[in-house]
């Protein structure tokens, strides 16, 4: 058995896919790319495939990972350009990297996110929407109402302070308000970045037109350190 973990993206044409048609799609190029991959035992044998952090429908991703066990050797470019040959527009396979019999998958080892987001707030005042962002990121408490799927929807109140590292105003152009941030995510804690622009934006008096978020990494965090999942060595 050989462990491979990839790396790919997940551009604007396939935004819309649930986390659940992405493993479809993957395991539908799988097949025609002829990748020997290995299947769990029992009465019910499943693709032995492990992806990292669900993205939330709508979300763009500059860096997805997934975790596959090969049933035997195949190489790692054959694997990236056999794959490539074979997924929609919109999932390209970035890279590839060998793991060790024993390790930690990708879902487990996620701790950050960086994300950009593209945000249509109409016309507004650069120097006012520092300064509000300034004062919003700097509250010793930031509460959000959060819906809770498994509890009929139930509204729940969340501190999302700690969760947030770090959060800039990068740019205005034609319109648009360009911000980038940095989050936890992962199986421990997980801020989804448009439940922190809504509660920005709320602060701040705004409205919000349009929005675009992008993936733009994950990370595993090491010895204080954040590292690309294809880097990190255990």
């Amino acid at each position: 058995m050989i462990n491979i973990r990839l790396k790919f993206t997940k551009g604007n044409e396939v935004k819309y896919i649930s986390h659940l048609d992405l493993m479809r799609t993957f395991m539908r190029a799988v097949r025609r790319a002829n990748i020997p991959i290995a299947y769990s035992g029992g009465f019910n044998p499943h693709p032995e495939m492990s992806f990292g952090a669900p993205l939330s429908v709508g979300v763009i991703s500059l860096a997805e990972y997934v975790d596959i066990t090969l049933a035997k050797e195949m190489a790692l470019q054959d694997i990236v350009d056999g794959l490539n040959q074979s997924m929609p527009a919109g999932i390209k396979v970035l890279g590839a990297m060998e793991l060790p019999e024993r390790f930690k998958s990708a879902m487990a080892l996620i701790t950050h996110a960086k994300y950009s987001m593209k945000v249509n707030l109409g016309s507004i005042d650069e120097g006012d929407l520092r300064e509000k962002l300034f004062t919003f990121i700097n509250q010793e408490s930031i509460t959000v109402k959060k819906k809770q799927p498994k509890k009929n929807f139930q509204m729940k109140i969340v501190e999302i302070r700690p969760m947030i590292l770090e959060m800039n105003f990068s740019g205005y152009k034609e319109g648009y308000c360009y911000f980038d941030c940095l989050l936890q995510s992962g199986s421990k804690a997980n801020l989804n970045p448009d439940l922190l622009m809504q509660a920005f934006i709320e602060y701040a008096g705004l409205n919000i037109n349009r929005i675009t978020i992008t993936r733009e990494d994950v990370f595993v965090e090491k010895d204080g350190k954040l590292v690309d999942l294809l880097e990190y060595r255990d």
